[in-house]
C-alpha cells in the first residue's frame, strides 16, 4: 500500500468519523431540547400548584418561611462565630 492510498483511507475515516460525531451530536441536541421542555412543563405546574398553596394558607406559608429564614439565619451565624 503507498502513501497516497494510505492516505485516502484515513481521509475516508476521518469523514466518517466526523458524519458519525454530527449524526450523534444532533441526536443529543433533541434529547436535550425534550428534557429542556419537560423541565420546564414540569416547573409551571410545580410553581403554579405552590402559587394555588400559599394563596389557600397564606398564614401557614408565612409562618413556614419565617421559622426558615430563622433557621437559615442562625445557621449562618452559628457558622461566623466558629472562625
Amino acid at each position: 500500500m503507498d502513501a497516497k492510498s494510505q492516505m485516502e483511507g484515513m481521509k475516508e475515516t476521518a469523514q466518517d468519523t466526523m458524519e458519525q460525531f454530527q449524526e450523534t451530536s444532533e441526536d443529543l441536541q433533541n434529547r436535550l431540547a425534550g428534557m429542556w421542555e419537560a423541565g420546564r412543563e414540569k416547573a409551571g405546574y410545580y410553581a403554579k400548584a405552590c402559587d394555588r398553596s400559599i394563596r389557600e394558607n397564606p398564614y401557614q406559608a408565612a409562618g413556614i418561611a419565617f421559622g426558615l429564614g430563622l433557621l437559615v439565619g442562625l445557621l449562618l451565624t452559628r457558622g461566623s462565630r466558629e472562625d
